[in-house]
């Protein structure tokens, strides 16, 4: 894993962070929070894999 991937890491705790007040303000419901959490996840899976493939090419 190289420095720039934790770095992207890092920036991405902030939209985790803010949305996870958000739909915690919304909805007081810890599943929903969860499931924000796991799509930010989600999102900086595909940014890595994005990033991967394209230095193949």
């Amino acid at each position: 894993m190289e420095s720039r991937d934790i770095g992207i890491g890092i920036v991405m705790i902030i939209p985790s962070f803010v949305g996870s007040g958000a739909v915690w303000h919304l909805s007081h419901n810890w599943l929903l929070v969860a499931i924000w959490i796991i799509a930010m996840v989600f999102v900086y899976g595909l940014i890595l894999k994005k990033k991967y493939s394209s230095d193949k090419l």
